[in-house]
């Protein structure tokens, strides 16, 4: 009995051949290694040390060099980087932030 859907490689179906379970195991294998890649360029660097850091750290715990500052008209965390507050719209130079202590 021939079924009318499926695409067939030499006479047989190819979801019944090793050759696509292999296929399917690197496949699998390979998405594995792409989001555990992915997950791992994610993380931040401390610019002192270059030591790897949690995005919650206020100060690297290798070298102490202060990661995030308080913005001076709102008083929330915001990055040493940020050229304005994301919540008061306050331009941020580096001389203005407080840092965090």
């Amino acid at each position: 009995m021939n079924c009318a859907w499926g695409y067939t490689w030499h006479g047989q179906y190819f979801y019944h051949s090793w050759l696509f379970w292999l296929l399917i195991v690197f496949v699998v294998a390979g998405l594995a290694y792409f989001f555990c890649r992915l997950g791992k360029n994610q993380r931040k660097k401390c610019p002192g040390c270059n030591s790897s850091v949690q995005d919650a750290y206020l100060r690297c715990p290798e070298c102490g060099r202060s990661l995030k500052g308080h913005c001076p008209a709102c008083n929330r965390i915001v990055e040493n980087s940020w050229q304005f507050c994301p919540h008061c719209k306050e331009k941020l130079t580096p001389d203005i932030v407080r840092h965090a202590s």
